[in-house]
């Protein structure tokens, strides 16, 4: 709660006072007398008379105003003072004292951009958190961890990197290098046409590496019956932390260090936390940390099954096993149970849960039943379900989304990709992204608006001073560069915002200039007054309907 305030404060007080400085700034390179210079609107907090400007703390935080002389149509100026007043000023002059709010907005992205990019900025590593068994990138030789350096020649330093080098390369078979336990490996990959999610919540087709995943799996577990692992008092649902003296966090870590301790009928000793439930969403550090002494199989490890040594403990990921059955559904009716193993989709084998996914849109699609064969108790079993179609909203662009569903959840359990850092240190690369980054968000945000007035997208996503809040919040807890990020990000968001023809907003009175400049005659006191009134109605609803989004998420939260 306090890094939240303290967040949101820092947020946006920055980014409220560098907007009333670019206004403050140009006012004064042209002689304008500035009466108040406030952060905030309503009753004044604070305030003290600095030379002929009067600064202030004003009560409500969620914006500022700079009040220059002659800005009120209906105060009269002193003759004296009438080159000092802002209506008395040449049009281009008002025009860019104007402007100068938003574009300092623009100016501070850049400088938060250039420092978190000096520094360091966190971004997702080239490794491969998961590689889909039997998948195309499976096939072709990839495997979980990899650390990809190049893809046909050109060098991967980051995840996104990865995507663009893929672009337009669909039906394409590239040499990929990859690091794999301190070696170098070359491999020939397919790039196939995947589907994913473009930065606008589309779902579209790209080109990409069939099976291949950001995200890897944490080291949950799933245990058969009459194993190693159960006679050890190891169950589904555990999360392994350590194996005789060394930590794991993933699902790969358990083959890697198994293959190091591993001795014929060696006694080892496993460290784990057990949720209270299947379902259970608790943090797993706070759970106590219990330990087993498993007895290892008196054969050699080679050449053991898909999942390598933890499948010869009866040690499986969890995902292929059930945590969640949802109440009447086909899943609940035909029989099937949290801690079911799900061994096969008709006759083919799950390896993973997009097998029984995809199995059961297939079937659901030909109106036929999804057969199951699960593993309960050590005893397998047969389970025939009806797929449900189900038409839901997609949260984002408000488009129907049809699916069939059987009303299970699996056991599934990520962990943090691996990460890593652009740092540029050379002044020119280091501007260049700057004012490529900012341009390019600019773009998207400019595109996501148009998208949002079409009803593309829902107005479900705004948020307000809540969310803010929030964000401000969790990105300052995350460290000082994520929230220099959104503390960018944000302050593109105004820069657009109030270059919008809006009336009371700097962009209504651009608009205004614009109209005087084409007419040769300022636009009358009453027409600004009209527009004005609905510009403010229009802003009230705006921020009724942001608070309105806020408070619904955290009642759903």
């Amino acid at each position: 709660m306090i890094t939240a305030v303290v967040g949101v404060i820092v947020l946006l007080g920055g980014l409220i006072f560098f907007h009333e400085l670019g206004h403050f700034l140009v006012a004064k390179s042209f002689g304008v007398r500035v009466e108040v210079f406030s952060l905030g609107f309503g009753k004044k907090l604070f305030k003290k008379q600095w030379g002929e400007t009067e600064y202030a703390l004003s009560l409500f935080p969620l914006g500022g105003y700079v009040k220059l002389m002659g800005d009120d149509p209906y105060k009269e100026i002193p003759a004296a003072e009438a080159h000092r007043a802002f209506s008395t000023q040449k049009l281009y002059k008002r025009f860019l004292i104007v402007a100068a709010g938003p574009l300092a907005n623009l100016l501070l992205a850049y400088i938060l951009f250039t420092i978190v990019f000096w520094a360091g900025q966190p971004t997702a590593a080239a490794q491969l958190g998961q590689v889909k068994v039997h998948s195309t990138a499976w096939d072709a030789g990839l495997r979980p961890k990899d650390t990809v350096t190049a893809i046909g020649g050109t060098a991967i330093q980051n995840w996104k990197e990865i995507e663009s080098r893929l672009d337009g390369h669909a039906g394409e078979t590239l040499e990929v290098t990859v690091r794999r336990s301190g070696a170098e490996l070359k491999i020939p990959v397919p790039v196939s046409r995947v589907k994913s999610r473009n930065e606008y919540g589309e779902e579209v087709m790209v080109a990409g590496f069939d099976g291949i995943s950001l995200l890897p799996l944490a080291s949950k577990i799933g245990v058969t019956e009459a194993s190693p692992a159960y006679e050890a008092g190891l169950r589904t649902g555990d999360l392994l932390t350590r194996i005789e003296s060394e930590n794991v966090t993933l699902y790969e870590d358990l083959d890697e260090v198994l293959e190091r301790v591993w001795e014929p009928g060696k006694a080892i000793t496993l460290a784990y936390r057990r949720p209270t439930s299947f379902e259970s969403q608790e943090d797993p550090s706070t759970l106590p940390e219990m330990t087993a002494t498993l007895n290892l199989p008196k054969t050699k490890s080679e050449a053991l099954g898909t999942w390598g040594r933890p499948e010869a403990l009866g040690i499986f990921p969890s995902e292929v096993f059930v945590a969640k059955i949802h109440p009447d559904s086909p899943a609940e009716a035909g029989g099937m149970q949290a801690g079911d193993r799900i061994l096969k989709v008709g006759d083919k084998p799950v390896y993973h849960f997009d097998n029984i996914v995809d199995y059961v849109q297939e079937q659901g699609k030909a109106g036929a039943q999804a057969v199951l064969t699960i593993q309960r108790n050590g005893k397998v079993e047969e389970l025939k379900l009806t797929p449900k179609e189900t038409v839901r909203e997609d949260p984002l662009t408000r488009s129907p989304v049809t699916q069939f569903l059987v009303g299970f959840s699996p056991m599934t359990a990520f962990y943090e990709p691996a990460s890593t850092e652009i740092r540029i240190r050379s002044v020119g690369p280091l501007l260049a992204r700057s004012v490529g980054e900012v341009n390019e968000l600019a773009e998207r945000m400019l595109v996501s608006l148009g998208k949002l007035v079409m009803g593309k997208i829902s107005m479900k996503n705004l948020g307000g001073p809540v969310l803010i809040a929030s964000v401000a919040g969790k990105s300052l807890h995350a460290g000082i560069i994520p929230f220099l990020q959104m503390m960018a990000l944000i302050s593109i968001n105004l820069f657009l915002l109030n270059l919008f023809p809006i009336p009371i907003l700097d962009g209504g009175h651009l608009l205004f200039f614009t109209i005087e400049a084409v007419q040769r005659k300022p636009v009358s006191i009453r027409t600004m007054e009209i527009a004005n009134q609905m510009g403010m109605v229009f802003i009230l609803l705006l921020v009724g309907l942001t608070l309105f989004n806020d408070i619904s998420r955290m009642i759903l939260h």
